[in-house]
C-alpha cells in the first residue's frame, strides 16, 4: 500500500510539472523600454475656456442716407485696404450738390447787388442827397451777402465730400465678421452695415469667476492652448473689466496672444492659470494603455515579469500624466507598450 501511494504521488507530481511547463510556454519574451514613476512638483492649473478675437474691430457705417445698391463682400471674406465694400445710391447726394450750387449762385447775385448799392449810395452821400446812415446800412448788407456766399460755398464743399461716401472702402486688412444689411435696405447715417475683424494682433477673450479675479493682474503671463496650434502660446493679460456680468457674475479678461498665422477670430482657446504647486506621482503619457476597457500600465517586478496594473490618472502636463492611485514612486513602467503585451509576459 505504501509503495502504491508513492507511485500515485510521483505520477501526480510529474503531471503538475508538465502542466506548469506547458503553461510557461504560453508566455512570450519582449524587448521593452521602461521608465520610473517619479514624484515631481507640478502646477495646479485653472483651465478657462475662451474665444480668439481681433484686438481691433470696425463697424462699417454710412455717412449719408440712401438705399444700398450693392454689398460686394460676405461674411468670412478677407478684404484689403482700398477694397470697395458697399455702394449706396447717391441720387440724394447729387440733388443736394445741385441745391448747394444754386445757393452759391444766388449768394453771388445778392452780393453783386449789395456791392452795387454801396457804390450808388456812396455817390449820393458825396452829393449830400442821402444820409450817411443809408451808406452804413448798405455796407452791412454787403457784409451779410459776403458771409452768405462763404456759407454757401462751404456747403457745396461738404456736399461734394458726401459724394465719395456713396462708395464705402475698407481702410484695413480685415475679415468680414457679420453683414448687418442687404442690397435694397435703406442705409441711415451712422447705422452699421458691416462688422470687420482687423487681421493682426489677436486676443483671447475669457470670463473669470469672482473667486479667481483677485489672482489676475494686467501684464501677468498666462499659457494659452488654441485648437489650431500644437504648442502652448505664451500670452499676457491685456485688460480686465472690473465689472461683473449681471447674469453670470463673471469678469471679462482679454489676453494678448503672440503673432501666429494660424490664429483667426472665432477659434476656441483655453487659458491655463497657475494657482499653486503640488507634488504628485507622474509617468509618461505613452505608458498608459488599455486592456479589456480598463486603463492601466504594464509594470515589471524583480523577476522581469510584466504585470498589467490598473491606475487612476489625473491631469496631463508636458508629456507627463499624473497618477492618482495604483502606482508607487520608483515603480518601473513600460513606455509605448505594444498590443502584443500580456500580463505574465517576460522581459529580456
Amino acid at each position: 500500500m505504501v509503495l502504491l501511494a508513492a507511485a500515485i504521488f510521483a505520477l501526480s507530481a510529474c503531471d503538475d510539472g508538465d502542466s506548469t511547463a506547458q503553461s510557461n510556454k504560453n508566455y512570450t519574451t519582449h524587448d521593452v523600454v521602461v521608465s520610473k514613476a517619479e514624484q515631481q512638483t507640478l502646477p495646479v492649473i485653472l483651465p478657462v475656456p475662451g474665444t480668439v478675437v481681433s484686438k481691433e474691430r470696425l463697424k462699417v457705417a454710412s455717412r449719408i442716407t440712401g438705399f444700398i445698391e450693392q454689398i460686394t463682400v460676405d461674411e468670412g471674406d478677407i478684404v484689403e485696404p482700398g477694397d470697395v465694400l458697399v455702394e449706396i445710391d447717391n441720387a440724394q447726394v447729387e440733388a443736394a450738390i445741385k441745391g448747394a450750387d444754386a445757393a452759391v449762385l444766388a449768394a453771388k447775385a445778392d452780393l453783386l447787388d449789395a456791392k452795387g448799392d454801396v457804390k450808388r449810395i456812396e455817390k449820393l452821400v458825396q452829393s449830400k442827397t442821402v444820409a450817411e446812415d443809408d451808406l452804413r446800412n448798405a455796407k452791412v448788407r454787403q457784409a451779410q451777402a459776403e458771409a452768405a456766399l462763404a456759407i454757401a460755398e462751404a456747403e457745396v464743399i461738404a456736399k461734394r465730400q458726401d459724394r465719395r461716401y456713396s462708395r464705402i472702402i475698407s481702410p484695413v486688412h480685415a475679415q468680414v465678421r457679420e453683414r448687418l444689411s442687404d442690397p435694397g435696405d435703406l442705409a441711415a447715417a451712422g447705422e452699421p452695415i458691416l462688422q470687420l475683424d482687423v487681421l493682426g494682433a489677436m486676443e483671447l477673450e475669457i470670463y473669470l469667476p469672482s473667486t479667481s479675479i483677485s489672482n489676475v493682474s494686467v501684464g501677468q503671463t498666462v499659457n494659452v492652448q488654441v485648437e489650431s496650434c500644437s504648442k502652448l502660446l505664451e500670452s499676457r493679460v491685456a485688460s480686465i473689466v472690473r465689472s461683473a456680468d449681471e447674469v453670470t457674475r463673471r469678469y471679462k479678461v482679454r489676453l494678448l496672444l503672440p503673432p501666429d498665422e494660424n490664429l483667426t477670430p472665432g477659434q476656441f482657446g483655453q487659458a491655463q492659470f497657475v494657482l499653486r504647486d503640488e507634488t504628485v506621482i507622474v509617468i509618461p503619457v505613452s505608458a498608459i494603455t488599455e486592456r479589456a476597457g480598463i486603463e492601466g500600465v504594464f509594470v515589471t517586478d524583480t523577476s522581469n515579469t510584466l504585470r498589467f496594473r490598473s491606475v487612476r490618472v489625473g491631469k496631463s502636463w508636458q508629456g507627463l500624466r499624473e497618477v492618482l492611485a495604483g502606482l508607487e514612486p520608483d515603480t518601473l513602467v513600460v513606455t509605448n507598450p505594444s498590443t502584443a503585451l500580456r500580463d505574465g509576459d517576460v522581459v529580456r
